[in-house]
């Protein structure tokens, strides 16, 4: 039993080790210059990527279906592959219909990055509307600005290992509960797609005679997002294995305000810095949070949980809207994510030869 655990934690190690050769923090300029593609008017209330989230978009009903079209438009628009995963399911109110969104940059790349988020909102009875601003209207929106930003950068790429990696987002449906959470009255879209992803076999041109690797073998980590944008959140850690990841997003926080480019209004000669990412909670063990990551955990994917913890107070009431929104936290967790990813995928505009105007973007 003791060589066998041996063996599991040396095979753990080295599984971890190979994710971390794969990525880099990038230059000072690079740092610099990928703070200034943020567009602090595209995640407002007001702006283009946020405004038309922020409605009722309870699943199988024509709100949501309006921002399934947002969605894929911007996507169309930028290139990418689009796929929907439409299905039906039962729920406590009856059949409904779902739809999972995913994006690929390169559809025939060998591995994938996956952010995600979840864009249907909670059903309240009526009179009641719940708009879900954190919930997960900021996160989808933070996605959404990202691949604008860096999908003009991927051609750039020079290293092999770099190139064979491309960026996939899931914009999943069917999130939240209809009536209470249980196994079945929660996590629509997820459990769906990931059952379907376990049966499908990868064929892309750079493997065309690996049938072996599933889907979600080519899944790296899967980084999900929940409950983000309101006023101070706390971030901390889950999962040992992707614990070198938080441990860089608490690095590229640190290294943003350390350099002053960081989005704060609290003054250095008065307060400590709040620090969004808990680097200390790598340390100790949290449990888990269920969400969206839960049906593609259970099926040996890497995760990494990004969810405000302790919640905001308005989770699941009324007062999740617009009123909820900090624009400030929502800046500097754009900065942060938009940073990681191009870390882990190689891109430092430092390095690149093209130069990207904010309205080609």
């Amino acid at each position: 039993m003791i060589k066998k655990k041996a063996i599991f934690s040396l095979l753990l190690l080295l599984a971890c080790c190979n994710y971390v050769i794969s990525y880099s923090q990038i230059s000072s300029e690079g740092l610099k210059l990928l703070t200034n593609l943020t567009d602090t008017e595209r995640l407002k209330v007001t702006g283009e990527f946020l405004k038309p989230l922020l409605t009722t978009r309870v699943s199988g009903t024509e709100e949501n279906v309006k921002v399934q079209e947002f969605i894929i438009l911007n996507f169309k628009n930028l290139g990418w592959h689009v796929e929907e995963d439409k299905f039906t399911d039962q729920t406590p109110l009856g059949e409904k219909s779902f739809n999972n969104i995913i994006v690929t940059k390169d559809i025939n790349a060998k591995r994938r990055l996956v952010l995600a988020a979840h864009y249907d909102s909670k059903y309240f009875p009526p009179p009641n509307n719940f708009v879900g601003a954190t919930d997960s209207a900021v996160p989808c929106a933070i996605l959404i600005d990202l691949a604008h930003r860096l999908n003009p950068y991927f051609d750039n790429r020079k290293d092999k290992e770099s190139v064979d990696l491309t960026l996939q987002i899931i914009f999943f449906d069917g999130e939240e509960a209809f009536v209470s959470w249980t196994s079945t009255d929660s996590l629509y879209g997820s459990r769906h797609l990931a059952e379907k992803w376990e049966n499908t076999y990868m064929t892309t041109s750079n493997n065309p005679d690996n049938k072996a690797r599933t889907v979600l073998d080519s899944i790296d980590v899967l980084v999900l997002l929940d409950l983000l944008g309101a006023k101070e959140p706390n971030f901390v850690n889950f999962y040992p294995t992707t614990s070198w990841m938080f441990s860089e997003l608490a690095k590229i926080e640190a290294r943003l305000y350390k350099a002053k480019i960081f989005n704060t209004t609290i003054p250095e000669d008065k307060l400590v810095y709040f620090y969004y990412f808990d680097a200390d909670s790598i340390k100790s063990a949290h449990g888990h949070i269920e969400d969206d990551h839960i049906p593609f955990l259970e099926r040996g994917v890497e995760i990494l949980h990004i969810i405000t913890y302790p919640f905001p107070r308005v989770w699941h009431t009324v007062d999740d809207n617009i009123n909820a929104i900090d624009n400030e936290v929502v800046y500097n967790l754009n900065t942060i994510f938009r940073i990681f990813a191009a870390e882990y995928l190689g891109i430092d505009p430092s390095l690149s030869t093209t130069r990207i105007h904010d309205e080609l973007i």
